[in-house]
C-alpha cells in the first residue's frame, strides 16, 4: 500500500459490532451490584450514586453512561433513574425479572473485572506525584506505556490491532480537519504511524514525527515506508512519561491516548503539550465522544467500558476535555466530527 484511499462504505457498523460484546456483561453487573434497584429507589447523579453503593465513581460513570446509551437509564438534569423497560424486566421485584437469565454466556473476564472495579477503588487510578501513570500490574493494555517498555513481538502486535481500527478514521480526520496553519505535527503515542501517514498524504506542505517507545517506532517504520512518506515523516523514540518531549511543532497531536488514561494523568499530558507548543500552536485530540448528557452513542459507551476494563481510562464529552483543557491554559476549545464516531478536539495556546 501507499496511497491511503478512504473505502466506499464507512466502518459505522463494524464498530458497533465489535463493541455489542460490552452489553451483556455491564447489564449483568449492573443488576447484581444494585444499581437498578438503587436508582429505582431514588435517582442521583453518579457521584451521588458512587457514594450511595460505596463504588468507584470513574468506574460507575462508565457503567452508567453504557446503561443510558441502552435505553435502561435515563438522564435527568444530570440524575439518572430507570426506564419502563429496566423497571419491569431488571428489577427482581418484577414477575417479568429477566436477572437470572441474563448471565448466561456472558463473559466471565468482563464480569470479574467489572465487579473489581466498582468495589474498590481501582489501582488503575494510581498516579504518580506529578499525575505520571503507576503500572496497574492487572494484565491491561496501558501497562507497557506505564511502565515505557513493550517487547518487540507486542509492538507489532499492538501496530497492527490499532492500523486495523484506525485507518479509516486517519483517512476522514485528513480529509475532514483543517490543517492551516500546520507546519510539522508531534503524534503522540502514534503506533503505526497512520494517523500522520495520512496526513501527510493529504497535504503535501506537512511534516510530521510519531513519537512513541523505542519498539514502537521500530515498527512504525515500516509503515512509514509503505505509506510512502519517509521524507516527510520520520520517528522519535521518547518515553512519554519519563523523558523530555521534543520541541520545534506547533500541533501536537493524540489519537485513542487520552482515553487510556484517568483525569489527572491527561492533565499531566495536557501540561506537558501546553510547554512545548510556541503561543499560538494547537493540541488535536482524537477520541470518541460521549454525548453532553451521558446517554450515549452506546458504540462509543461501550469503548469507554473496554477503556475501563483495559486500560486506565474512559471515554470523555466534549465538556470534560474542555475542562480539562482550559485548566492548563489552552484557549477557544472547539470540536470537529471527523467520522462516524470521532472527533477532533482541538484547542489554542
Amino acid at each position: 500500500m501507499s496511497k491511503y484511499e478512504a473505502p466506499p462504505a464507512d466502518d459505522r457498523l463494524i464498530w458497533d459490532l465489535w463493541l455489542t460484546h460490552t452489553y451483556q456483561g455491564a447489564t449483568a453487573v449492573a443488576d447484581d451490584q444494585g444499581i437498578f434497584a438503587a436508582l429505582n429507589e431514588k435517582p442521583a447523579t453518579i457521584p451521588e450514586l458512587a457514594k450511595r453503593l460505596e463504588f468507584d465513581e470513574r468506574a460507575t460513570s462508565v457503567l452508567v453512561r453504557l446503561m443510558a446509551s441502552l435505553g435502561l437509564l435515563v438522564p435527568r438534569e444530570e440524575h439518572f433513574q430507570l426506564t419502563d423497560i429496566a423497571r419491569i424486566y431488571l428489577l427482581k421485584s418484577s414477575p417479568f425479572y429477566w436477572g437470572h437469565m441474563m448471565r448466561v454466556g456472558a463473559n466471565e473476564w468482563h464480569l470479574s473485572t467489572l465487579t473489581a472495579a466498582l468495589k474498590k477503588k481501582d489501582s488503575a487510578n494510581a498516579t504518580g506525584p506529578e499525575g505520571t501513570p503507576k503500572v496497574a500490574g492487572t494484565g491491561r493494555s496501558s501497562d507497557g506505556w506505564a511502565e515505557g517498555k513493550i517487547s518487540p513481538e507486542k509492538a507489532r502486535n499492538i501496530a497492527a490491532s490499532m492500523h486495523s481500527h484506525s485507518l479509516v478514521p486517519a483517512i476522514a480526520a485528513a480529509r475532514q480537519y483543517d490543517f492551516s496553519g500546520i507546519n510539522r505535527i508531534l503524534d503522540v503515542g502514534g503506533g503505526s504511524g497512520c494517523f500522520t501517514i495520512a496526513f501527510t498524504q493529504m497535504h503535501s506542505g506537512l511534516r510530521g514525527t510519531i513519537m512513541e517507545l523505542p519498539t514502537m517506532c521500530d515498527v512504525a517504520q515500516k509503515y512509514i515506508k509503505e505509506g510512502d512518506v519517509a521524507d516527510r515523516v520520520d520517528t522519535k523514540a521518547v518515553d512519554m512519561f519519563r523523558e523530555p518531549w521534543p520541541t520545534g511543532y506547533d500541533a501536537v497531536f493524540f489519537s485513542n491516548i487520552w482515553h487510556d488514561w484517568n483525569v489527572r494523568t491527561c492533565t499531566w499530558l495536557a501540561q506537558r503539550t501546553y510547554e512545548i507548543l510556541p503561543s499560538g500552536g494547537r493540541i488535536m485530540l482524537h477520541e470518541m465522544l460521549i454525548d453532553d448528557d451521558g446517554a450515549g452513542p452506546a458504540t462509543t459507551a461501550s469503548f469507554s467500558m473496554l477503556m475501563l476494563l483495559a486500560t486506565q481510562g474512559q471515554q470523555f464529552t466534549f465538556d470534560e476535555l474542555k475542562t480539562i483543557l482550559e485548566k492548563v491554559g489552552f484557549k477557544n476549545i472547539e470540536t470537529k466530527q471527523t467520522s462516524s464516531y470521532y472527533s477532533v478536539t482541538t484547542g489554542y495556546k
